[in-house]
């Protein structure tokens, strides 16, 4: 049996496989773990000479962050993805009494500048399925604010049956495949067939709620470098469809988006001040 990298590799190991995380991003987790701690074996002299996890404070997180940054000149969205995957380790051992302190606790990714994908995240879709360092939570809640529901219909239960009205391509399709792979045994475990559950079950209730949902997304948002708040995914989501079918009758709009002609007027109102923001920084 290979020896340890870092602390606790195997129960944290152990635990990310059940909260279905891929291979790969199991893989990047132990990468980016064993890298840091031994940084820390060279350049944290406290550490190095007791190897007790109470020596590792925000400040050392810090230090090795700044030298990805700018010795191995690391961008944004990877130093994101590095803090993420130390936040989710330093976590779990928190979460497990391990350690009494989280010294990532005020430590926040960093946005990344000149992004303008942003407000046209939807033309990323494809892409954002099938990225498995992704939770399945977050994609699939990306997916189905592409199909213009709101965070609080699809936590609501009974929700699985409007997968039946709703037309998916090829690429949505492959994703619902994985989906279901990781939803079968929570399925199995609760006696629902919805779509957000609990992975750890506490209570009766077997579904996701919307707090929990914003940790995956939190999560996750670090790791793209983008902010995944439901509320503006929403709006940017309504306003990209709006651009993209300036010439469509009202009426199909207030169907595609389930809208009624209150909010679409809103909807064409923000977009109007989109246009102007745009002309005048050009």
């Amino acid at each position: 049996m290979a020896a340890t990298k870092f602390p606790y590799e195997k129960s944290f190991v152990e635990q990310l496989t059940a909260d279905g995380k891929h291979p790969q991003t199991i893989t990047q987790y132990q990468l980016t773990l064993s890298d840091f701690f031994n940084y820390e074996q060279h350049f944290n002299d406290t550490f190095a000479q007791e190897q007790l996890l109470i020596d590792i404070t925000e400040n050392d997180i810090q230090q090795y962050l700044t030298m990805l940054k700018n010795q191995r000149q690391f961008k944004t969205s990877t130093l994101n993805k590095a803090l993420s995957n130390l936040n989710g380790y330093f976590s779990f051992l928190f979460e497990h009494r391990l350690i009494t302190t989280l010294p990532t606790f005020s430590i926040k990714g960093q946005p990344i500048k000149n992004d303008e994908t942003n407000d046209a995240w939807p033309e990323q879709l494809a892409t954002l399925l099938a990225n498995d360092d992704l939770h399945v939570y977050t994609r699939l809640f990306l997916l189905l604010t592409c199909k213009s529901y709101e965070a609080t219909e699809m936590l609501a239960p009974d929700f699985y049956h409007e997968l039946h009205h709703i037309e998916f391509a090829h690429f949505e399709q492959a994703f619902l495949g994985k989906l279901q792979t990781f939803l079968r045994p929570l399925q199995a475990q609760t006696g629902s067939h919805d779509l957000f559950l609990k992975t750890r079950q506490r209570g009766q209730d077997p579904h996701l709620t919307l707090a929990a949902l914003h940790k995956y997304l939190s999560g996750d948002g670090q790791r793209l470098g983008m902010p995944l708040k439901p509320v503006a995914l929403r709006q940017s989501f309504v306003l990209w469809y709006l651009d993209q079918h300036r010439t469509t009758e009202p009426e199909a709009i207030m169907t595609t988006l389930r809208l009624d002609f209150a909010s679409l007027a809103y909807y064409q109102n923000l977009l109007r001040k989109q246009d102007i923001r745009s002309l005048q920084n050009k």
